[in-house]
């Protein structure tokens, strides 16, 4: 047999050859024979081997694996942490497509965010950090940093670019005001005393800054881009501006990348509903409007906004309504609050979505999807995991995690011909099993037994922004 023939037949070997394939060849290499065509499928479109949490535990991240044979024999981030200064501080901020964006946060003795592009396939890793962010920016400079804030995103597709690219967006505002209400004058002022009861900033102008580091070049690249606009802004008063659609420091870190974009959606603390009693009569939770999306476009280096809200979900609708009881007063109120549990959002096929539990109904939630245009979000799945909770009746689900969505293929049989179809499943974690729940037939199946029946990647502190991150095999080189 020929070296040829023993690299053609070594399935992992060939796939590590093919997946270097610069992708303008891959058309015609897929045409080699069928065996070919299925391993670039696989490599185009890989399928998920585990889930890591986002922040190090015992110096290390958990995580649990969902296929044997292809998630790691042990934590690759064990190296990481050992390997970067204050590694056992490390957080992952986003994967994408096998890659992963981790930030060590600044310190007053070291006075920049640390950031790594990091491959577990691979164990390399690379700091990039932005070199706007030296150790000689001095005194003043952090002290705009505390008041500013910076948001990194890493952008890799292996099918378009073997090469990765990662956007810094930092906003630092020109003049800063801090105002505090002192309750011993009844005025907000400049600087608050010790009865101050709490604290408002004002943002007078500012401007973005965008720095992009390519892989293929090794180097950063400035952008010069003003101050992100907001459409509320228009007629507003200056001290309010802040408050509306800006990409600011309300936006959590946790980021998405789709279809050449890099995401950002507010933090949990934008998403609370507040109840508001309207002049013709009407009493009914509504959105903020602060609570926008931001997606910087990677191919036209543009920082855009979608600042369509998600509509109320029908959990917090169907919350009943109590009348006063003063007869001097006719008004309504809930006989709760919405508490929010989890905000998830990823990326399923090209397409955004949000998903939003409540802790008064935790199992009955919307999977929301954004539309191509960026023109709002619509609810595309109703969601009641009764049936499951029926079936499983010792596990906890007030602790479930929604790991992600994921497309799966489905053989029928219609006329005796087996027809294959794909359909949307939602992959939910509790305590020892991954659950792969299909949102079209509403039913679901054990995706993975975990052997060690303790392994959970629930959120100890119940911190609704945390997120887990899914790891895909990938052999590009950082």
């Amino acid at each position: 047999m020929s070296s040829v023939e023993t690299v053609a037949n070594i399935e992992e070997l060939l796939t590590n050859i093919l997946v270097s394939v610069p992708p303008h060849s891959v058309a015609c290499f897929k045409c080699v024979s069928k065996h070919w065509l299925s391993l670039f499928s696989n490599i185009q479109n890989p399928k998920i081997s585990a889930f890591f949490s986002s922040k190090t535990k015992e110096e290390s991240f958990k995580f649990i694996p969902l296929r044997k044979h292809e998630s790691p024999s042990m934590n690759p981030f064990k190296s990481l942490n050992n390997s970067v200064p204050d590694g056992s501080k490390l957080k992952i901020i986003q994967s994408c497509n096998g890659l992963f964006l981790c930030l060590c946060k600044s310190t007053k003795e070291r006075r920049h965010d640390l950031v790594y592009v990091f491959n577990p396939t691979t164990n390399q890793f690379r700091a990039v950090s932005s070199p706007r962010f030296g150790e000689d920016m001095g005194e003043f400079a952090f002290e705009r940093y505390e008041f500013g804030f910076v948001r990194y995103a890493l952008a890799f597709d292996p099918s378009k670019s073997p090469h990765y690219k990662v956007v810094c967006v930092t906003n630092f505002n020109d003049h800063v005001r801090i105002c505090g209400f002192d309750t011993t004058v009844g005025i907000w002022c400049g600087s608050f005393g010790s009865s101050g009861l709490g604290t408002m900033y004002h943002y007078d102008g500012g401007h973005h800054e965008i720095d992009i580091y390519s892989s293929e070049t090794g180097k950063w690249k400035h952008l010069d881009t003003p101050f992100f606009p907001s459409p509320s802004d228009e007629g507003a008063n200056h001290d309010c501006k802040e408050m509306a659609m800006h990409f600011d420091y309300r936006s959590r870190k946790g980021i998405v990348y789709c279809n050449a974009a890099v995401h950002w959606i507010r933090g949990s603390r934008e998403a609370r509903l507040p109840f508001c009693t309207f002049g013709d009569g009407r009493n009914e939770f509504i959105r903020n409007e602060s609570d926008v999306l931001h997606y910087f476009d990677v191919g036209e280096e543009r920082l855009l906004l979608a600042s369509a809200t998600p509509p109320v979900p029908l959990v917090v609708k169907k919350i009943p309504l109590i009348s006063s009881p003063s007869p001097h007063y006719s008004f309504k109120s809930p006989s709760e609050y919405p508490r929010l549990a989890r905000r998830y959002f990823g990326e399923c096929c090209g397409r955004l979505y949000l998903i939003e539990t409540y802790q008064h109904c935790s199992t009955e939630f919307e999977v929301m999807e954004m539309e191509k245009d960026y023109s709002g979000w619509f609810v595309k799945y109703n969601v009641d995991l009764s049936p499951v909770l029926t079936a499983l009746p010792r596990q906890d689900w007030n602790a479930f995690v929604i790991l992600c969505l994921s497309q799966e293929e489905e053989t029928s049989l219609e006329r005796h011909d087996e027809v294959e179809d794909s359909s949307t499943v939602l992959l939910l974690h509790i305590p020892s099993k991954v659950i792969s729940y299909n949102l079209r037939n509403k039913t679901f199946k054990t995706s993975v037994e975990l052997a060690n029946k303790e392994l959970f990647l629930g959120f100890e502190n119940r911190r609704e922004d945390d997120v887990n991150y899914p790891y895909v095999k990938s052999s590009a080189c950082v």
